[in-house]
């Protein structure tokens, strides 16, 4: 990941605690996840190489940032409420106080919380050091020769689901039933983190979405939105792949050779 991508993601992070803080905290609804990104996104834009799509249709910037976020849960910064709205903690506004930069923001996040009296100044390459150690995602290792890539790969860096389903109005094409939250399963690609599923239609228009753990309980329609619309998809025949990144909730598809 790029020095600037590093440290683009350091700034989104705070900008995602303040957009929290500046919430009222009295309001019974919590601000959504999609809102504060893309409000995140707004105050330091994408540049670059962060501007690049993934194959999940998502941008490298915006991934890392994603997965970044999990950091903010795991420190007990924010909260996750229903229907992917957050929240801030106490502890999340103490540590906008505390950590006014971003690259100790950063550093605390990682376990390395840098000292009021030290953090005038860090060394520069400590401070890289330590926003590397927060928001980069793993990538998978080269492949070595008597390597066993089932070892190799690291854990996933976003928690994902059990399992991952195309529930669609082409369900019994497929040989299962329409709308099936546990039809057609996808397979998890450790490599890049994404829900794979190859299919060979006819041509025709479909619509479809993507149902997790069997259920209907978390689904994901158009937009990336939970519980939203169907998306529609007009195939011109033959194999096309599906691809469900749940760092973002897009879902994608893809003409296969």
């Amino acid at each position: 990941m790029g020095s600037d991508t590093v440290e683009n993601t350091a700034l989104r992070l705070q900008a995602v605690l303040e957009i929290l803080a500046a919430e009222d905290p009295s309001a019974t609804g919590k601000v959504s996840r999609a809102k504060v990104l893309g409000a995140a996104l707004d105050r330091v834009p994408l540049a670059g190489r962060e501007a690049e799509a993934l194959a999940s249709g998502t941008s490298r910037g915006e991934r890392a940032l994603v997965n970044a976020t999990t950091k903010l849960v795991k420190a007990g910064w924010i909260l996750k409420e229903a229907r992917s709205g957050w929240s801030i903690t106490n502890e999340g506004r103490r540590a906008l106080k505390d950590f006014p930069e971003p690259a100790h923001l950063s550093a605390a996040l990682s376990g390395k919380p840098v000292a009021a009296a030290e953090a005038a100044s860090p060394a520069e390459e400590v401070v890289e050091e330590v926003l590397r150690d927060a928001v980069a995602v793993p990538s998978a290792p080269a492949e070595q020769h008597g390597s066993h890539p089932e070892t190799d790969v690291p854990e996933p860096s976003f928690p994902q689901p059990e399992s991952v389903a195309l529930a669609s109005d082409f369900g019994a094409a497929l040989g299962t039933e329409d709308w099936n939250p546990a039809g057609a399963q996808f397979a998890f690609d450790r490599h890049d983190e994404l829900w794979k599923l190859t299919v060979d239609l006819p041509e025709g228009t479909y619509t479809y979405k993507v149902a997790l753990n069997g259920s209907w309980d978390e689904n994901y329609g158009f937009d990336a939105h939970r519980d939203g619309g169907n998306i529609e998809l007009w195939h011109t025949g033959g194999p096309l792949t599906f691809l469900y990144d749940h760092a973002t909730h897009n879902v994608v598809t893809k003409a296969t050779a």
